[in-house]
């Protein structure tokens, strides 16, 4: 018996990314962390591309940080 997707929400048609504010490392990360944590952002946007599903704002700002 398969189970029933749950309803996910769905992108909107215009983004707000490039208004959003570039995310900063907290001195509490190492600059090897934050390499991952901008990897995993990246692969995030990727799966909720792929889904259909809405990317957070903070995710979308994190993804386009560059590593130190």
């Amino acid at each position: 018996m398969a189970m029933a997707h749950p309803v996910t929400r769905r992108r909107p048609a215009q983004s707000s990314a490039d208004s959003i504010a570039p995310s900063r490392r907290p001195a509490s990360v190492s600059p090897q962390d934050r390499k991952v944590q901008i990897a995993a952002a990246k692969a995030r946007i990727t799966l909720d591309k792929l889904t259909g599903d809405v990317t957070p704002d903070w995710i979308i700002a994190l993804s386009k940080e560059k590593p130190e």
